[in-house]
């Protein structure tokens, strides 16, 4: 498929949406190799003004919001006839991926930490954040659940998709729609009821997370207030922190009770449930007090590291072409298409074209020795039956990584067949770092890369972590 010259490769689709597609991306001629998310819009969307509108407002309203714990915004681009948001990378899994894996609820102080920092950055959205004119942008995201909330590889937490967000801001274009947009059950009864938004449908939405990350539950409640508290108090029951003594655990409770009151006017505020949170772990024994940066490195990490990865070349693999160019346009496509011969000098275009001569003058020669072109390959490269004293690997490497393995070279984790036996791993990442890992490669062995207690080393089987060698000075597998 042609892909034409573009600012950017596209490296990995991180996922599809109902309006848009977000991707992974390298900025081109960039000498830090820096990596983006792009959100694209669908092209079935270029002609709805509605939607286009309110993709341009989210990129305007997140620019002009920094704040560590709300996704950062770049700028917003023009590509192919759609608009394209520029945004960080955030290397990490969202919240609701997580519950994916604690069935009964994350670790308390994890959840609740979390929360805090959401509601902080709730906080600064309505409050301090500032447009151009100096005035607060009232920012209210109106969507926040588990799948909006983002934990990255390094403990942040950071708030995403402002797609439905409420703001005041100069050059806004999507008229506000109060009552239609958002998700049951995180959703604020007076949301149903045509009421006027307010941050306390922040706050409500955020109650409702938290109870979800501290007891794997999604909480059920009735959109009647007679019956709302009843349901509520049915289960708050499940919230059981251990080494937390009972009345804090009461506290908690009754917090995750005002924060999902039916009426607004009994919710606290962003702020003062940062500060009720704060305390609340504080009140956990020194033991049960996981930090995010120890939880993200032990548990977080592996599961963003064997994430399925899906390459513009894969979607278009599966039959999926027309959504490839959507997502492609006038953006380059991997890093093995079209550009790699640009960021190098002629010399190795040339030397390229000598070896392929070179090794089609060797097959021909092979093969008019044993007249047989199949017998010619297994001359030149050695047998092709799979009996050859290889054995298949799986290798996790990080997505910043490639990874050699005697003769056979990795850009992403993947399968190879290597020697049997003792076996080393060379890891080159894009900052220049370089490791050797070694360990005994055998039939289905899987081999993953770890940061473990600030050391890098090499997991066999998901076993213990094996110290790996850091290099300096090797050389780079391309």
């Amino acid at each position: 498929m042609h892909r034409a010259a573009g600012p950017f490769e596209i490296l990995e689709i991180l996922g599809e949406g109902s309006f848009g597609t977000v991707c992974v991306a390298r900025v081109s001629n960039d000498p830090l190799r820096r990596k983006v998310a792009l959100k694209i819009l669908k092209g079935a969307y270029t002609s709805n003004d509605k939607i286009l509108n309110r993709t341009r407002d989210e990129a305007r309203l997140l620019s002009r919001i920094n704040h560590p714990n709300i996704v950062r915004v770049e700028r917003l681009m023009e590509v192919g006839g759609r608009p394209v948001v520029v945004m960080e990378l955030v290397q990490g899994i969202s919240l609701d991926a997580l519950l994916a894996r604690f069935q009964n609820g994350v670790p308390p102080a994890v959840a609740l930490e979390i929360v805090r920092q959401t509601c902080l950055a709730l906080h600064v959205a309505w409050s301090d954040a500032l447009g151009d004119d100096g005035r607060p942008l009232r920012v209210i995201h109106r969507d926040i659940k588990p799948s909006n909330i983002l934990l990255s590889i390094h403990g942040e937490v950071k708030v995403v998709d402002f797609g439905i967000a409420k703001g005041e801001f100069e050059g806004r274009e999507a008229r506000t729609e109060s009552v239609v947009m958002g998700s049951r059950p995180y959703m604020a009864p007076e949301r149903l009821d045509g009421v006027a938004d307010s941050p306390a449908v922040d706050v409500y939405s955020a109650g409702m997370s938290l109870f979800e990350l501290l007891t794997g539950r999604t909480m059920s409640l009735s959109i009647n207030p007679v019956t709302h508290d009843q349901a509520m108090n049915r289960q708050l029951v499940y919230v059981q922190v251990p080494g937390m003594p009972q009345p804090a655990v009461d506290d908690l409770r009754d917090l995750i009770k005002r924060m999902c009151a039916y009426s607004r006017d009994y919710r606290p505020t962003a702020i003062e449930c940062a500060r009720d949170l704060e305390q609340l772990v504080y009140a956990m024994e020194p033991r049960y007090r996981i930090g995010l940066e120890e939880f993200a490195r032990t548990t977080v990490l592996p599961i963003y590291e064997a994430r399925p990865r899906v390459t513009p070349d894969e979607v278009s693999a599966e039959g999926d072409d027309d959504f490839l160019q959507e997502i492609t346009g006038a953006i380059p496509g991997p890093p093995h298409a079209g550009r790699r011969f640009s960021g190098v000098a002629p010399y190795a275009f040339v030397g390229f074209i000598s070896f392929s001569l070179v090794l089609l003058g060797s097959l021909a020669l092979v093969k008019y020795v044993s007249g047989s072109p199949t017998q010619a390959v297994a001359t030149a490269f050695g047998p092709l039956a799979e009996d050859d004293g290889r054995v298949r690997v799986k290798v996790w490497i990080p997505s910043d990584a490639r990874a050699r393995i005697g003769d056979v070279f990795l850009v992403s984790p993947g399968g190879a067949r290597v020697p049997s036996g003792r076996t080393s791993m060379q890891i080159f990442f894009d900052d220049g770092r370089e490791v050797r890992c070694d360990f005994e490669a055998e039939a289905d062995t899987e081999v993953r890369y770890v940061f473990d207690a600030g050391r890098p080393g090499l997991s066999v089987d998901d076993g213990e972590a094996r110290p790996c060698v850091s290099l300096e000075g090797g050389s780079d597998p391309e």
